[in-house]
Formats: structure tokens, C-alpha cells, sequence
């Protein structure tokens, strides 16, 4: 981890990489298989899964816990992760959202709707409006502040699993790997740009049905200029679920029998295969980016699964043979 020196050593800022702290991971796995023939058919199945639990267990000496996934403003400003004792390792941190307000004595009614990032003294009629998130106050203190985010869930998945099947019959050949993640959480900061209204340029459609006086049945809040609420603040609106299951390879080929090469080719060709094969096919999920399997923009600590755009799994299709001479 990176971590900050002290300020009595004269530089501000500044950070050491260092092996710090420790964890525990528990969990177990397993796997099945089976393969039997019929005649000409012969099959393998095979399945397996790993169940795991993480929690971290201590950080360096005085470090109460570290945060990270903090972006410019376009994306909400604030820290997406946190990591401390007794959690597991880079949780998504940040505030509940329980609805949209929809009148103005609802939103006097309600604790203050501090926005941490607009840094003055708290004023509804400039701050908070019908239209506008309603975040929980989780302390009950009677303000939404910094004090209110909390454990929002885990990038890790309490399940990883896969499962192979093969078959043969006669000269072809059949081959399909599934794999997928179940219980993960992913936190989609493209839609806090498409959607976030934090900028007036390259907004998604999703806008289009923010919430006006006549349009109150969304989850979409009103567009107003600056986001004095702090809408977009780092929350449970833009945290999806991760679960997948994917067809990551397929494959079907023939193979030439040998007699027939041998007849064809005089012994000239020992073996030959036509084979067509794809791999991420076809993916079942309800998370709405552009690729469930979320990888790591920044190549930094602590932001797994944090998902900026990147750049998707491809969908390819090969078509090809394998000769032997």
C-alpha cells in the first residue's frame, strides 16, 4: 500500500509503498467430474466452485483505515473504497439512498442534506429541492455528513464457478467452458458521468427521464446546474449487482479419419481438422455496463471493480483447420 508520511518528515503528500497490515482469507472448493461412452458418444462434464471470505485483520501502526477510488468531480469527487480491520479488503464506501424527494415539506421534514463537497453552512432553499436524492441519516443526528457512509458491499464474489462439457461422436468434436461470479458488487462511475448531470455535455439518455414535477414516477433525480445536493455523491445509486455467467469458450470441429486421408492424400496429410470456435459469446447478467468482468483502470491498489468505461471483453469468432503432413 501507499502509505502517507508523516508530515514532521517535511513533505506534504507524499507516500511509501510498504507491505503493511494482514488479512485472512477462509473459504473452500471444490470440484466434480464425470466422463462415461455410449457407442460412438463419448462425454466429460466437469464442475467446480470456491466459496471465500475475506476480512482484514490490521493495518500499519496508526492507520485507522484507507480509502481510495477518489476521481475529479466529473465523477462525484469522493472516495469509493475504504479498507480497515475487521471488513473485508476495499469495500465500497459511501452513502444510502432512500428515494427521491417529492415535495418541499418532505424535504423540510427530513435531516439536513449536507452536501460535503459544497463546504458552506447548509441552506435548503439553495441546497436541497423536490426532486433532489434522499440520502440516510445512519448516525441519527439530524444531518446527512461524512459520518453517514458506510459498508456498501464487496467487489469480491462469495462464489466463483465454472463448469466444462465435452463431447465426441465419430470424427467431431464438441467443446464449451462456462464460468461466472455470483454476490460481487460493482461500482459503475461511467453512469455517474452519462448520468450524474455533474456536466452539461456527453450525458446519456438515461436524463431524459429525470424527475420534473410531472415525471415523479423515476429513479432518475432532477437536473440542476452544479448538483448542490451532491446527487452524484459516491452511494448506493450507481453500485450494481456483478453476478455473471458467461460462455467464455466454444468450440466444434471434424476430424478427416485417418483411412480417408490415407486414401485421399497417399499418406501425404496424417491428420486433418476443420474447426470454428468463439470465445464471450454470450453473457447473462443484470449489470447494465458495457462488461461485468471489470478490470482495473488505473493499475492502483484498492480500486478493483471500480468501473471508468474500460474497455470490454471482445466477442471473437475463429474459423480455421490443423493439418499435420
Amino acid at each position: 500500500m501507499n502509505v502517507q508520511t508523516p508530515p514532521s518528515f517535511g513533505y506534504i503528500n507524499r507516500g511509501v509503498n510498504q507491505n503493511v497490515g494482514s488479512m485472512q482469507n477462509t473459504g473452500f472448493e471444490f470440484l466434480l467430474g464425470y466422463h462415461d461412452k455410449a457407442g460412438d458418444l463419448r462425454w466429460d462434464v466437469s464442475a467446480n466452485a470456491t466459496f471465500l471470505k475475506n476480512k482484514v485483520l490490521s493495518l500499519a501502526p496508526g492507520l485507522t483505515n484507507l480509502v481510495a477510488g477518489a476521481d475529479a468531480a466529473d465523477y462525484g469527487g469522493f472516495d469509493v473504497t475504504n479498507t480497515q480491520p475487521g471488513l473485508p479488503i476495499q469495500y465500497f464506501y459511501g452513502f444510502i439512498v432512500d428515494g427521491i424527494f417529492q415535495t418541499k415539506a418532505e424535504v423540510d421534514a427530513s435531516p439536513a442534506q449536507v452536501n460535503p463537497a459544497v463546504g458552506v453552512t447548509y441552506n435548503p432553499a439553495i441546497h436541497t429541492s423536490p426532486g433532489d436524492l434522499k440520502f440516510r441519516d445512519l448516525n441519527k443526528d439530524g444531518k446527512i455528513d461524512l459520518n453517514d457512509r458506510t459498508y456498501l458491499g464487496s467487489y469480491l464474489p462469495k462464489m466463483s464457478y465454472g463448469f466444462n462439457i465435452s463431447l465426441n461422436y465419430k470424427g467431431f468434436d464438441l467443446a464449451a467452458f462456462f464460468q461466472g461470479v455470483y454476490g460481487n458488487k460493482i461500482y459503475n462511475d461511467t453512469r455517474v458521468i452519462t448520468e450524474g448531470m455533474i456536466r452539461f455535455f456527453n450525458a446519456g439518455t438515461q436524463v431524459l427521464n429525470a424527475w420534473t414535477p410531472t415525471n415523479t414516477n423515476t429513479d432518475i433525480p432532477r437536473a440542476v446546474s452544479g448538483d448542490p445536493n451532491g446527487n452524484a455523491r459516491t452511494s448506493t445509486r450507481f453500485l450494481e449487482n456483478g453476478s455473471y455467467l458467461r460462455l467464455k469458450n466454444v468450440s466444434l470441429g471434424y476430424n478427416i479419419s485417418s483411412a480417408k486421408l490415407n486414401s485421399w492424400t497417399k499418406g501425404t496429410v496424417s491428420s486433418f481438422r476443420i474447426y470454428v470456435s468463439g470465445q464471450n459469446l454470450l453473457t447473462f447478467t443484470n449489470y447494465s455496463g458495457y462488461d461485468p468482468e471489470v478490470g482495473n483502470r488505473t493499475g492502483g491498489n484498492l480500486v478493483n471493480s471500480i468501473d471508468w468505461a474500460i474497455y470490454p471483453q471482445p466477442k471473437t469468432v475463429q474459423v480455421g483447420i490443423q493439418a499435420n503432413f
